[in-house]
């Protein structure tokens, strides 16, 4: 507030250096944690339960499901699943040499999105959430996310560096929900534009941000199983609507073909894709779009990972791979197919130039200038409204929850310590923080905040996998052995 031209500067500073000099680390961590993710679903540390054999679930199956996908999408896909697209369709890396508007950047565009939206960011989430489950509640470790990483560096159980850890985490995590919160609201405003024809303005995003932080921080104060449990419930059935009216008032068949086409191309060049960074071309596609993405699920990374291991007691190693990972990574696809295969076919057959819409209103512009040119759109758009809403409070909350519990002393296994002032204080900061940050540097300085906030917790999440790693063989090795030895333990408490 006091130099933005100063803060502009020293933000682009430490943007390009965590990018362009650390960016191979972005994306070598990211691909691992795919790998061990795996690896772990086809162990034999897949049959172990999270808190012991006797250990009853704290959610049911159905519930479990409905927090992790709210609490993991955010307000993010809903405000990117229509816009990127059209950037990758209009804009593919020059060292490619792809013709932008093409079938063949078309196809780039949705198997990016695939790539940024599917199996490894929520690897990203799924890895440092199962370690810490069971360091918590198999290992009875302290609540602090240093429990990840004792299994690899046992100091890092200690006083001192378990501190140092937490506050590593608080800092990644802070970077990446005020990045997401500004997110949520430059959309709901830009949805607020569509129904009201009022502009957009620092004033409406202001207001926006207010009430945001009002209803998240109220839920968060409400208990991890009250509000966020009836918000996400209610939230899925919008999420279920949408998804359905847009396949079939949207083009149907070429949202299939051409999402089919691109998962091919995803699946084929996997591996490739995952590590591009176009060395030697000067080109900042994959510093601008794959890297910052996966630093931006990064900085939730260990906070969330907290609350998606404290909520996952009583059910299975596996189930939880299966939940956390393939499942809400399917239903992301699913949502990139049917907004991003629209968004394209839209462009590509002239139907509405939203690529111009974009540049000219920005980039939150893009969903609701393609729900205007569908049939019914002037209901579905206070309906996406609604949904965005819904997405950020639940994913706010759960966070929130989480950054409560971690700076207060005396959380264990679950239990809820942290007082509602330390949550209210939380949520103005960060409503406060997202505010400034939109108002002085729009959607480039949210992408700039969460990459400097993903680059710590990267470290992190590269210390958890390889913690998760080597407690998937050692339960092998000991063939069961770990498993008894924790019912054990579990049946004495």
């Amino acid at each position: 507030m006091a130099n933005p031209d100063g803060f502009d500067h020293v933000l682009s500073w430490l943007n390009n250096l965590c990018t362009q000099n650390l960016g191979w680390f972005y994306l070598t961590v990211a691909l691992f944690l795919v790998i061990v993710s795996f690896i772990v679903l086809f162990s034999r540390l897949g049959s172990l339960r999270i808190g012991g054999e006797n250990a009853r679930p704290m959610l049911s199956t159905g519930n479990w499901f409905n927090i992790v996908l709210c609490t993991t999408i955010a307000a993010g896909l809903i405000f990117w699943g229509s816009s990127e697209p059209l950037y990758h369709l209009m804009e593919p890396p020059d060292f490619l040499g792809i013709e932008p508007g093409s079938h063949s950047a078309a196809v780039f565009s949705m198997s990016s999105m695939f790539l940024h939206w599917t199996l490894t960011p929520y690897a990203i989430y799924s890895v440092p959430a199962l370690i810490f489950a069971i360091a918590v509640y198999n290992q009875h470790k302290p609540f602090s996310f240093s429990s990840c990483m004792v299994n690899v560096i046992p100091a890092m159980g200690k006083p001192g560096s378990s501190a140092l850890i937490d506050a590593i985490c608080v800092f990644a995590t802070v970077m990446g929900m005020v990045a997401s919160l500004g997110q949520g609201i430059l959309s709901v405003a830009g949805g607020l534009t569509e129904i009201t024809d009022m502009k957009s303005s620092t004033g409406m995003w202001v207001i926006i941000g207010v009430s945001l932080v009002i209803v998240f921080t109220l839920s968060a104060c409400s208990g991890v199983l009250k509000g966020i449990k009836w918000i996400s419930n209610v939230n899925v059935i919008f999420l279920l609507v949408m998804l359905g009216v847009m396949f079939l008032l949207g083009p149907t068949a070429y949202i299939i073909q051409i999402a089919l086409e691109s998962l091919g191309v995803y699946i084929d060049n996997f591996f490739t894709r995952s590590l591009m960074m176009g060395a030697g071309t000067d080109s900042i596609w994959s510093y601008y779009w794959t890297i910052s993405t996966y630093a931006n699920w990064a900085a939730w990374a260990p906070i969330t990972g907290m609350f998606l291991g404290k909520i996952s007691y009583g059910h299975s190693v596996r189930k939880f791979v299966l939940i956390n990972l393939i499942t809400c990574a399917v239903s992301s696809g699913l949502w990139v197919a049917i907004f991003g295969g629209t968004s394209v076919h839209m462009q590509t057959t002239g139907t509405a130039d939203l690529y111009s819409t974009m540049l000219d209103r920005g980039t939150e512009s893009a969903v609701y200038e393609v729900l205007k040119n569908l049939p019914l759109g002037a209901l579905l758009i206070p309906l996406l409204v609604v949904t965005v809403y819904l997405c950020f409070v639940t994913a706010a909350d759960s966070t929130t929850n989480a950054l409560g519990d971690l700076c207060c002393t005396g959380t264990q296994e679950g239990t809820e310590n942290s007082p509602k002032s330390v949550k209210i204080v939380w949520g103005v900061l960060i409503g406060v923080m997202a505010v400034i940050l939109i108002c002085s540097n729009g959607v480039s300085g949210v992408k700039m905040v969460s990459v400097i906030g993903g680059l710590p917790a990267m470290i992190l999440l590269l210390l958890s996998g390889v913690s998760l790693l080597k407690v998937t063989i050692k339960y092998k090795k000991e063939n069961g052995g770990m498993k008894h030895e924790e019912t054990t333990n579990r049946n004495g408490l």
